[in-house]
């Protein structure tokens, strides 16, 4: 098993009380005698909070006193106090750092709020309290999808609860997730709480969750047809070429999936993702290549999928990936042209390294370094 994760739950005036303690006990209870999970609650600082119930909190940690853990999960409650605290520039920076370096980060309610005004909801799909939407829909970048009558949303790195105890719906789905089903059920008994296990349990269409596997030769055409996408959308969107449809005939795609290490994601057997990853000297990097970093290229998604999270699922899994392969670097290129996808690549915590200008085409450079198992934290 890997490092003992710290689960930090943020805490201010006019927090709701059953959004931090119910994700609290969650992971509190999940966590094997605390082997797994580290939970705490932080303030901005450590001073008493009335929550919007009149329960006084008092936090282990405040953020300004530079002691507190860096959180692998952070949890943002919401509540009355969130419609005040989203204008807070101190928290949502302190919001928006954290999120960045943090492996998984939920929001429970109006924290949907405090995630928005961090900015760090960029071309993601995102819940809130039914009676908050209207507020999010205000405070969400254009890009942002807002999905209603849901008890949660899954980006990959960030999850989105709706009000309340659909929070506890979507910590336990992050504990199945880490841990497996069983470890989530276990916690729910103990709790004695009726897990809502789907995301879309409150309405009528389940979502199927996403598959990803080693791309095989019986994948050829359809991947073809998802990269030959990308390309026209890059076309019609910025007006160049950065892909060209000829990279992409079926010749091509075929050696590159024998030839390459090429990853597809399916849901419900509709292909509507992929990327590969590259060890070897990568020449847009030039001096900067090292070989302790797994290269990502060819990251696609589906264009009926935008706004679902699945670019930020493939990504988790190339780090997980890159991770278990001994790296300490994730490097990937973006389209210079596109501001919006660089600022979402900065706000998942990569770094810009540099440009690459070839003909016709331009590329950002990112790396993230990457945490490994066992470190302390």
């Amino acid at each position: 098993m890997g490092e003992r994760r710290n689960v930090a739950v943020l805490v201010y005036e006019g927090v709701d009380s059953l959004d931090v303690t119910g994700p609290f006990d969650v992971f509190a209870v999940a966590s094997d005698w605390g082997r797994d999970f580290h939970v705490y609650t932080v303030g901005m600082e450590k001073s008493a909070v009335r929550t919007v119930s009149g329960l006084t909190l008092m936090p282990t940690y405040g953020a300004r006193d530079g002691d507190c853990p860096d959180p692998d999960i952070l949890v943002i409650p919401g509540g009355w106090g969130a419609r005040k605290e989203m204008y807070n520039a101190e928290l949502t920076e302190w919001i928006g750092a954290e999120c960045a370096r943090a492996e998984l980060t939920l929001s429970v309610c109006t924290g949907a709020l405090l995630l928005a005004k961090a900015g760090v909801l960029e071309g993601l799909r995102a819940t809130t309290n039914r009676r908050a939407m209207e507020l999010l829909r205000e405070a969400a970048p254009a890009s942002a999808t807002i999905v209603e009558d849901v008890r949660y949303v899954d980006n990959g790195r960030i999850v989105l609860s709706a009000g309340v105890t659909a929070g506890i719906d979507a910590a336990l789905y992050i504990v199945s997730k880490l841990h497996g089903e069983e470890r989530a059920t276990d916690t729910a008994s103990k709790l004695e709480y009726e897990w809502h296990r789907e995301p879309n349990a409150c309405a009528g269409d389940v979502r199927k969750p996403l598959h990803i596997r080693r791309a095989r030769a019986d994948d050829v055409d359809r991947l073809r047809g998802l990269l030959c996408e990308a390309a026209r959308w890059i076309r019609a969107e910025h007006g160049f070429w950065q892909w060209r449809e000829e990279m992409f005939t079926a010749e091509r795609v075929s050696a590159y999936v024998a030839s390459h290490e090429m990853f597809v994601a399916f849901r419900g057997g509709e292909l509507v993702g992929c990327f590969s990853v590259h060890w070897a000297y990568e020449e847009i990097w030039g001096e900067q290549f090292h070989d302790d970093a797994g290269y990502v290229h060819r990251l696609a998604v589906a264009r009926s999928c935008k706004g679902e999270g699945i670019g930020s699922e493939l990504l988790a899994f190339a780090e997980q990936y890159i991770r278990e392969k001994g790296k300490r670097w994730m490097r990937l290129d973006c389209m210079a042209d596109n501001p919006g996808l660089n600022r979402y690549y900065e706000r998942s915590g990569f770094i810009l390294k540099g440009r690459f200008d070839g003909e016709g085409w331009s590329a950002n450079l990112y790396e993230k370094e990457l945490r490994r198992e066992g470190a302390t934290p």
